[in-house]
């Protein structure tokens, strides 16, 4: 049995879909929020997503997408550890 089948077995067997924390975090949040994954999950593999599936939960996605989503959403986690913090409204303003 290969590393990939292994741990396709054992979560699988072991964990149930209410304790994937991919799964979850995909299905709480906004379809602003799943717009912007499958949009980042796009750019990687171009076509694999189309805008009406926009709002779909995570489950519904075959394997190979669901992995995609999930480069997705881990590209934008690290993006917010690299951010700055949240910006004032009062920054449009700019001196002269």
């Amino acid at each position: 049995m290969s590393f990939d089948e292994f741990r396709k077995s054992w979560r699988q067997q072991l964990r149930s879909n209410s304790r994937n924390p991919a799964l979850i975090a995909f299905n709480q949040q906004s379809d602003e929020f799943k717009f912007c994954v499958l949009t980042l999950a796009n750019r990687e593999k171009p076509g694999s997503f189309r805008l009406q599936e926009v709002g779909l939960n995570f489950e519904t996605f075959d394997e190979a997408r669901r992995a995609l989503i999930i480069a997705a959403m881990n590209k934008m986690v690290r993006w917010g550890r690299l951010g700055p913090r949240a910006f004032s409204d009062a920054d449009r303003y700019l001196s002269e």
